[in-house]
């Protein structure tokens, strides 16, 4: 896998000076959610970055202690989440809105339909099935699903939504905060189209992707185990491996549909997401600063 990296002001600075717990890539430290990134500090190639606990890309929160909770209402004054994932996900894991008073929270849904390697249903048996579906070929069913979620009119409603939402976010003080289950391909999409409408080079928006890499081996780990315990151990490794990785490849696959079909990702943020130049100026001034 390629190792891409961060060339651009490392979030810890701006964190540090608000007083915020955060890791040099933007990671919140929390107890049970390992994949909450604040975005704050990333360069916009107009010499502003993102403000810094604004803008929070995750996985889904049901595993969030009391604690968590607490660090992110009121140290990150998270006041909107976006859920990304399908009904089904978040029934069987639904978010703690009893817990999160005075949060507004969507559900922006991009897929509506299960989706090998990245909709997570079914506990175990939805990973034992979708391992053994992705084992002739892993890295290529990701990259079609990639390829799905930008041209499949579903998805694109969904993140036309999460632009919609997130814009409406900004008009608030505190910060949007966005996930599906993993944090990983559907949040990481997410993230990308939405640091490239913001202006981010491309290197750097791909660099915010893989750093997810550095933060989700747990959960592989989790489904290693999990199988091994059922007689199934090193059966999958190959699977569970790219299962839960950002590969460039798959965020590439994503970008080349859109191009290709297109012309541009400018021209598919525009067209598919209606996202136009006039919400992009409106996002950049509601989440971009100058650099301190």
């Amino acid at each position: 896998m390629v190792d891409t990296v961060l060339d651009f002001t490392p979030p810890l600075a701006i964190a540090d000076a608000e007083g915020l717990e955060c890791a040099s890539d933007g990671r919140i430290v929390l107890e049970g959610l390992p994949n909450t990134r604040d975005l704050g500090g990333i360069p916009a190639s107009d010499g502003r970055v993102v403000a810094s606990a604004r803008l929070i890309r995750s996985g889904a929160l049901d595993r969030a202690t009391e604690r968590d909770l607490r660090t992110l209402l009121d140290e990150y004054r998270v006041r909107t989440v976006i859920d990304l994932r399908t009904e089904e996900e978040r029934r069987e894991h639904p978010d703690p809105e009893d817990a999160m008073e005075g949060v507004r929270f969507v559900n922006d849904p991009v897929l509506d339909t299960a989706a090998l390697g990245v909709t997570r249903e079914g506990g175990l048996l939805g990973a034992l099935k979708a391992l053994r579906a992705l084992k002739k070929n892993p890295a290529g069913v990701m990259e079609d699903v990639y390829e799905r979620l930008i041209l499949d009119e579903k998805s694109q409603r969904g993140y036309a939504r999460f632009f919609d939402d997130v814009l409406a976010a900004g008009a608030n003080e505190g910060a949007v905060l966005w996930h599906c289950t993993v944090g990983k391909d559907r949040a990481g999409l997410a993230a990308a189209l939405l640091l490239h409408a913001l202006g981010v080079p491309r290197d750097v928006v791909m660099a915010d992707y893989l750093a997810t890499n550095r933060h989700v081996a747990s959960h592989a780990q989790d489904v290693a185990d999990a199988l091994a315990a059922h007689g199934l151990a090193g059966k999958f490794d190959e699977g569970i491996r790219v299962l839960n990785s950002a590969d460039p490849r798959f965020l590439e696959a994503a970008f080349s549909a859109a191009e290709r079909s297109f012309g541009s990702l400018d021209d598919y943020l525009r067209d598919a997401l209606c996202v136009t130049d006039e919400k992009r100026a409106a996002l950049r001034d509601c989440y971009l600063v100058c650099p301190a």
